[in-house]
């Protein structure tokens, strides 16, 4: 074993490049100057530290790592780096680990710059820190600052050039082969011809994209709108006009242009979508499955929209048959009306949405959430303060991936919070909650306006059986009554009768609120067989 003496000489070199313009010869560089560093002081260089073309700005460096966890081994009492920013560039990681170095007793030195022990020389580290973090923050605008002044340039940023260019010192010019390729399929489209048909003529030719792909109408629709083949570059929004060469002229580009916004805007051939105000709402009574929209022709031509059960329309392991739907969509608002908008329920319904907004949005909630959110913030300290304590890289990782899953939560908990103070300082009373239920009382079921109303206001789920129809409503909650509850329901629905007493009656109550089952619905109205003209 080593002794003291020996080891307090002792010295590693950690040495780093990154990709922006350094190269192998940094690395010789470096280490050429730290083993003069070393000989000169009289340091015995035990072990080299090697990262290339990792970037300082982040502590996920390999032999960074390695030497971080190889130090309180005691081999070695320093650590020669070329200059501090080979270090680090970023202040909270340069202070944490040296922090952590000189726990296990090792310093870090600067082979280029000279800097004492002293208050000066520590003031000079910081400084010297700070303009290493400077460097590394502002790189990032020089590099973008280079892209403005070469798209000005007309020098091509990279990626790959738009068909019909090939790049040429560093430069985007025709393609002799493809450019020919864009001006026929500009001109043809500017004569009126589609894109599908353009589309087929290419790959009947057997033309390729950079990709080696048939052309597509996705392909053909960019390039039709790409300014580039007019000259004007475009980087980050930032246009340079005769920043390439030109393919095509402006007069054929502008007026495809006025072509593709033309068809943009022409209203749509095809017959709009049919809208089942149900859909997601109602579901088989026999299985469990969700009813689909869905359309059929009859023998004369008419077209009929009903809805079918997924079950017996994939499977055919149903017994349920179709619904007609315009025919139950007016039939469940008709119920709901008459059955939900009396005076006794309507004082009910008031009733119960004003405990539920106080449950919701009350003070209560509010000081719930502010408990959450300081358990979470020292959760968070915890977890930090015992990071900066660990030695072990795995360890900390493991700290911070828990820290950031915290500071997660938190923010949630915070919007939702900032939302509910929000919510918390409207106030509806029971009044006036009755007075817009009542502005449902007046309404037609045979208006499709009132009808989408009524059922996205009040219906929670509807099963449909073909003699049976249960309906709930959004009374209770918001949560969907699933197809067990609805059968556990009628179970409890039909031995209600056998119950007695103060309970009994107050839970058959709040279930009659909340749910209505309608039994021997006669199958000629389901059928739609009655007269029946909804207003469209």
């Amino acid at each position: 074993m080593k002794h003291a003496g020996a080891t307090a000489r002792n010295a590693v070199i950690y040495a780093r490049y990154s990709s922006h313009g350094q190269t192998e010869q940094s690395i010789e560089g470096q280490l050429r100057d730290c083993y003069a560093y070393a000989q000169r002081e009289g340091y015995v260089v035990i072990h080299e530290y090697v990262d290339r073309a990792l970037t300082g700005r982040s502590d996920d460096r390999p032999d960074f790592q390695r030497m971080i966890s190889d130090a309180p081994k005691g081999q070695f009492s320093a650590v020669i780096v070329w200059k501090l920013d080979r270090f680090a560039r970023n202040r909270f990681d340069s202070a944490n680990y040296k922090h952590r170095l000189k726990k296990s007793g090792v310093r870090v030195v600067s082979a280029t710059e000279h800097i004492s022990d002293d208050p000066e020389g520590i003031m000079l580290e910081g400084m010297l820190e700070s303009l290493a973090e400077y460097y590394s923050a502002n790189l990032s605008k020089h590099v973008k600052r280079g892209q403005r002044e070469s798209a000005i340039k007309g020098t091509y940023i990279g990626g790959i050039p738009p068909f019909g260019f090939k790049i040429q010192n560093k430069r985007l010019v025709a393609d002799e082969e493809k450019a020919p390729i864009i001006k026929w399929i500009f001109e043809q489209y500017a004569s009126g011809i589609s894109k599908k048909q353009i589309m087929d003529e290419l790959n009947a030719r057997g033309v390729k994209n950079y990709y080696g792909r048939p052309m597509s109408l996705s392909s053909l629709q960019h390039a039709l709108r790409n300014r580039k083949y007019i000259g004007e570059y475009v980087h980050n929004g930032m246009e340079v006009t005769g920043g390439c060469e030109a393919l095509i002229d402006e007069q054929t580009f502008l007026q495809v242009q006025k072509q593709l916004d033309r068809l943009r805007h022409a209203p749509a051939i095809k017959k709009a979508r049919e809208e089942y105000l149900l859909q997601g709402k109602v579901f088989c009574g026999y299985c469990g499955t969700r009813l689909v929209g869905d359309c059929g022709t009859s023998k004369t031509g008419v077209l009929h929209h009903y809805y079918a059960c997924g079950q017996r329309k994939r499977l055919h392991t149903c017994k349920k048959h179709n619904e007609k739907k315009d025919f139950l969509e007016w039939y469940v608002a008709e119920q709901t009306a008459e059955y939900v908008l009396t005076p006794s329920r309507i004082d009910y319904i008031a009733g119960r949405l004003v405990e539920q907004y106080e449950k919701e949005f009350g003070g209560n909630k509010i000081k719930d959430m502010e408990r959450q959110i300081d358990k979470l913030e020292r959760e968070i300290a915890n977890a930090v303060d015992a990071s900066i304590e660990s030695d072990s890289p795995h360890v900390r990782k493991r700290f911070f991936d828990k820290i950031e899953l915290l500071e997660s939560q938190k923010a949630d908990i915070e919007l939702d919070l900032s939302r509910l103070r929000l919510v918390n300082g409207i106030h509806y009373s029971k009044e006036q909650i009755m007075a817009w239920l009542k502005t449902f009382c007046d309404g037609d079921p045979c208006d499709s306006f009132f009808r989408k109303r009524i059922i996205d206001v009040f219906i929670n789920s509807v099963y449909v059986y073909d003699d049976k129809i249960v309906i709930y409503y959004n009374i209770k909650d918001s949560k969907q009554v699933s197809y067990m509850d609805m059968c556990d329901d009628l179970e409890d629905l039909e031995n209600q009768d056998a119950e007695s007493g103060p309970e009994a009656a107050a839970r058959s109550e709040n279930k009659a609120a909340r749910v209505r089952i309608i039994d021997n619905v006669a199958r000629h109205n389901l059928k739609n067989e009655k007269p029946f003209n909804p207003a469209n």
